[in-house]
């Protein structure tokens, strides 16, 4: 099976998926050419090529801006030369809503099924005024009846995929592969990030943006006035200045240590507690890593995860985004070893039970439905 996949999204748990995804499949004998965007890709994503192209899988970098802009039709083309030129391939795997947008539309010319992960649904976003709703909303629905088939990453990014108008919607949860640490694994950690003896280490994990919320995570730890805590921000982005100003205005220099974009794997190992703020997501890395790494999770609420984390155990949820409720669960959570360990054993066996593996297994066996005619000799997308 030969795929052809167009990513614009080159980083974050968008760019950890398409690693994972391709390398799982090449193995498999899947030949995948990759086109992705330099222009978004983090330092995580650049230093998984080398390894990608070692397994087979073809890269091709071609610039693609996140937003629409007039410069997508000639990147339509090249994309198109390619495909023309290394082709035929069996079906086109678009990730993100610009790649999923060039993969349907590529589909269409070249004959073959379109697939479309789109990675986060943009209308479950509650900042969109109600004519981006609107616009990003239509557009969905336009590019609805050129999709074979929709791949969610969570149950609630399925049913807004439905709501859309996608026909076919195929829920596909993401997996990890992350052996359990060691104590040792855990202390060295703790020692290289300097947390030394009793101190209560706090993280927040992700881009310093809108929608993961950090200001949030900043004002619930100021709140928790607990003694020897302290709260690592890992990310980057554009409300970092509004972070170091809140640190400020709250009082907590020396307790927030700004660590910048790190692999959070290096980091989670050395938490007591993972602080997890976002808006709204669909099933994040950060969120799957902090489970694997037996890392307890105080969560504010948010659609649909925030239900489905109450409803598996896996993290303690706050009942508002408060700053003090938040505070409140963060201290519960902190003072009962007995909900903390509960919380560690029900994450890294709901890590174990999914796996990796099981993902890669699932979507190779949706790529064959769609590349193999029915018995009545008909392609299951057309």
């Amino acid at each position: 099976m030969r795929a052809f996949w167009i990513l614009e999204a080159s980083g974050g748990g968008t760019g950890r998926h398409v690693l994972d995804l391709a390398l799982g499949l090449a193995e498999r004998g899947v030949e995948v050419h990759l086109a992705y965007s330099p222009l978004r890709m983090d330092a995580i994503f650049a230093q998984g090529l080398p390894l990608l192209e070692s397994r087979g899988v073809r890269t091709w970098p071609i610039p693609l801006r996140r937003s629409p802009h007039p410069s997508d039709l000639g990147a339509l083309f090249r994309l198109l030369a390619y495909a023309r030129r290394e082709g035929p391939f069996h079906l086109v795997h678009g990730h993100s809503s610009k790649g999923g947008a060039l993969a349907r539309l590529l589909g269409r010319l070249l004959g073959i099924p379109a697939v479309y992960t789109p990675h986060g649904v943009v209308t479950l976003s509650p900042f969109l005024s109600p004519w981006e709703r609107a616009i990003y909303g239509g557009a969905e629905r336009l590019l609805a009846p050129l999709t074979a088939l929709a791949l969610a990453v969570s149950p609630w990014e399925g049913e807004a995929l439905r709501t859309l108008g996608y026909r076919r919607v195929a829920v596909v949860e993401n997996g990890i592969a992350l052996p359990p640490l060691t104590p040792e694994e855990r202390a060295s950690a703790r020692t290289a990030l300097g947390i030394t003896g009793d101190t209560v280490a706090m993280g927040f994990v992700g881009r310093l943006d809108q929608q993961k919320d950090p200001l949030l995570a900043l004002r619930a730890f100021a709140q928790l006035g607990l003694p020897q805590t302290r709260l690592l921000l890992v990310g980057s982005g554009p409300l970092d200045p509004a972070c170091r100003e809140e640190v400020r205005a709250l009082g907590l220099e020396g307790k927030v240590a700004f660590l910048g974009e790190r692999e959070a794997r290096e980091v989670l190992p050395a938490l007591d507690l993972l602080l997890f703020t976002s808006a709204y997501e669909g099933l994040p890395y950060v969120l799957l890593e902090a489970l694997a790494l037996e890392v307890p999770v105080v969560a504010a609420p948010l659609p649909g995860l925030g239900d489905w984390l109450q409803e598996k155990g896996l993290a303690q949820v706050a009942p508002s985004r408060e700053p003090a409720a938040l505070a409140k669960a963060m201290a519960g959570l902190l003072e009962n070893p007995a909900l903390a360990d509960a919380l560690r054993q029900r994450g890294r066996a709901w890590v174990e039970g999914q796996g990796l593996e099981g993902m890669v297994e699932k979507i190779l066996a949706l790529y064959q439905e769609l590349v193999h005619p029915t018995k009545a000799g008909k392609s299951p997308w057309a």
